[in-house]
């Protein structure tokens, strides 16, 4: 790990699950208006536009790098990237919201799982205990307390599509430990981002042939320009480096953060009441993260 400031840290993934969180719900928005290959593409393709000036000329001179460390880059850019977001965005035409933030929520616990299994990590007791009371209070504020929702879940093809997905960004997670160490992070993001175009790119093409085309509007020209600047460039430089720094386990508790910035969004900008399940959800969650991240300080 890093010796990046905890804080800091902290505060690295608490800003790319707040724009996560936002990507969700441009992902529903532009649900019928942008196909999904379409919209991964372009989100990929505008980071790596954005990417390539400051970049570049690293790439160049890390050119042996790549060439010897190039299997975790691919592994990486196609679980995290390419072949991620294309499951989370078709299956969002077939489910709702609700649903997907349902399936979101288990992230976090796949990644402690995977961490134990795939690369025997030793089962950090605290971070799984904040995991699960987090996980609790993320299902208090999706469910707003009636638990019975839980229940209409499934089985739907939208709903296996997201959670398929969401094994996918778990073992990204995990696997960014295998990260090249001598990438910093924009390069790192710059060369997964190339990566993730190019399976997007084949669907793309495939999506343009069956007659799939994007409605360009303001709708959808705003939100493909808010998914690439945001859910994908800034999110996914925080999330590395602040896994990077106090590792997977802890970091994949800050994801139940979601919904509670879900919660603040709706009551901000949709007048939406604050009800018993927001008290009860944030408190959960707020003494999850609290337990998970206390263990780093250990």
């Amino acid at each position: 790990m890093s010796q990046l400031n905890p804080t800091l840290a902290y505060s690295l993934l608490t800003l790319a699950a707040l724009f996560w969180t936002g990507n969700w719900i441009a992902g529903r928005m532009l649900a019928d208006l942008v196909p999904p290959s379409a919209l991964t593409f372009w989100r990929w393709a505008i980071a790596v536009a954005l990417l390539m000036p400051f970049v570049g000329p690293r790439l160049w001179a890390a050119r042996a790098l790549l060439a010897r460390e190039w299997r975790p880059i691919v592994a990486l850019g196609l679980l995290g990237g390419g072949l991620h977001n294309v499951l989370q965005y078709w299956g969002l035409q077939y489910t709702l919201a609700t649903n997907g933030a349902i399936f979101n929520a288990t992230t976090p616990v796949l990644i402690i799982v995977l961490g134990t299994l795939v690369f025997r990590e030793p089962f950090p007791r605290r971070a799984a205990a904040g995991a699960v009371i987090a996980l609790a209070g993320a299902l208090a504020l999706i469910t707003r307390l009636d638990f019975q929702m839980l229940l209409t879940v499934g089985p739907n093809r939208g709903d296996l599509l997201i959670f398929i997905s969401m094994i996918m960004l778990s073992g990204y997670t995990v696997g960014l430990r295998r990260r090249p160490a001598g990438l910093d992070p924009l390069s790192f993001l710059a060369c997964f981002s190339i990566v993730a175009l190019v399976p997007v790119g084949i669907g793309y093409a495939l999506e343009h042939a069956a007659g799939k085309r994007i409605v360009l509007n303001t709708t959808s020209v705003g939100g493909m320009l808010y998914i690439a600047v945001f859910p994908a460039l800034l999110a996914y430089l925080f999330w590395d480096i602040g896994v990077r720094a106090v590792g997977a386990a802890r970091a994949g508790v800050f994801m139940y953060l979601m919904p509670v910035f879900g919660s603040i969004l709706g009551m901000a900008f949709l007048g939406e009441r604050f009800e018993l399940y927001h008290a009860v959800g944030m408190g959960l969650i707020s003494a999850g993260v609290a337990i998970a991240t206390r263990a780093g300080r250990r």
